[in-house]
This record gives structure tokens, sequence and C-alpha cells, in this order.
């Protein structure tokens, strides 16, 4: 249910009452910034606040009351996942780094961008066996050895389909080669990945298959922050092994 504001608190503004006529509530706030944010929803502001991206002020009621500011951070933090795809803890830290911008600088142009991650649910396009080899110069028996040790995996729809995800993998894996490392080196990874995958699915789970729209909605993006965390914690692990070679 939208938070509306208490007659108490209402009661006892005094002569800070004009001070608080810019406060909106949830639901107000939702409205403003809903043309720009198709998506945006009364739940998703709650989970960015429980993920520590917003602290409305509260009235006596507990009610959420949104100020100009919190409305900027708002905004600030839904165009970085819409346009940068980034996961909300970087958002987190990017957008509180940039709290005190330079005078005449605004919040979002003070944010760092950083390389987009992919969205769980974002459309990929799609490629042929024969459209991974020639985009990539890449051998029919490489490909090959790339889909048996499960690093891109074909839909078999009308034949034999790759993702975009894919298509990218295959480049890296080639790359790898060049310096040695073959596909059967990264047979690991692979089995790693799926027992991250499987730990982050157990605690998404419950929300995922909530009959409760508001709870799915949660569940997706709790999927899509774990991701994110985990695959930071595996980049930092990895450079913390290999500066011991230095």
């Amino acid at each position: 249910m939208e938070d509306t504001p208490s007659h108490s608190t209402q009661a006892g503004r005094g002569g800070s009452e004009t001070a608080a006529e810019s406060l909106l509530t949830i639901g107000q706030v939702v409205a403003r910034l809903q043309s720009e944010f198709p998506d945006l929803s009364i739940s998703k502001i709650r989970y960015l606040e429980d993920r520590k991206l917003l602290s409305p002020a509260r009235t006596k009621g507990r009610y959420r009351k949104y100020s100009s500011a919190d409305i900027r951070r708002l905004r600030t933090i839904l165009t970085l996942q819409r346009d940068e795809y980034l996961p909300l803890e970087v958002i987190r830290q990017r957008v509180e780094r940039a709290s005190s911008p330079v005078p005449g600088q605004s919040l979002t142009s003070a944010v760092t961008p950083l390389r987009s991650t992919q969205v769980l649910r974002r459309e990929e396009s799609v490629y042929s066996w024969d459209d991974i080899c020639r985009q990539l110069g890449m051998t029919d028996s490489f490909l090959r050895m790339l889909t048996e040790y499960r690093l891109v995996e074909p839909a078999a729809q009308t034949g034999l389909v790759f993702t975009e995800s894919d298509l990218e993998i295959a480049r890296i894996c080639q790359l790898l080669e060049r310096f040695g490392v073959e596909p059967r080196h990264l047979r690991l990874m692979v089995s790693t990945t799926e027992r991250e995958a499987a730990i982050l699915e157990q605690v998404a789970t419950p929300r995922l298959l909530s009959t409760h729209h508001d709870k799915r909605e949660y569940g997706e993006q709790l999927l899509s922050d774990l991701g994110a965390l985990f695959s930071q914690l595996t980049h930092l692990l990895l450079y913390k092994e290999l500066r011991k070679a230095l």
C-alpha cells in the first residue's frame, strides 16, 4: 500500500510546514519519474531502500518522505541501471563517491561509468554455427571443442543457435588459446560457475516462485545483484592470486 502522510505529523509541523511541502510520498515519486522510467514501481523504490541506496526521511508515523535530493539520487540510480547496466552494489559505491560533486557538476555526470554488465532479462541477438565461425574467423573444430566443454551452449531451435553471450565467450576463448590456454583448461571454470549459480538460485528461488508480483520482482533484482557481487568477488580473488606471482 502506498505511503500517505499521517494526520499527527501534519498537525505538528507548525512553522516548518512550508519546507515540508517539498517532500513527496513514495507514490508521488513514482508518478513524477514514471514517464522517464516506465518500469518504476513502489516496490522497486522500496527494494532500492532495502539495498541501502536510498534513505528517505520518515514521519512520526513511519511514512517515507522524499526530498529533492532523494529524487535526484533516485534518478541517477535508475539512469545507471538503464543505460550502464551496472549492478546495484557498484551504483551505490559510485553514487556515494559522487555525493559531494564539483560545483556546477550534476550527480549523474560525476559518476564514473563502468563497462556495462548484462541484464539478466535482456534480449540477445542470435547467431548460427556458421555466423560464429565467420565473425570470429574461428575453425569448426575449435567451436566444437567449446561446445564439448560447455563453454558455449547452442540452443536447439531451428538448428544450432548461439546467443550474443556465446559469441563473446567464444571470442575470449579464442584469445586465450593464442597464449596456450586451451578450452580443456577452462572446464573447471564451467563447473565452478554452475555451482555458484546454483547457490544464488537457491537464495532467490523462494521469491522467484512467489505468486506475488512484487516478491517476484524483488527476487529477480536480488538474483542480479548477487550475481554481480559474486562476479566482483571472483575478480578480486583472481587478482589476489596473480599478485603472488609478482
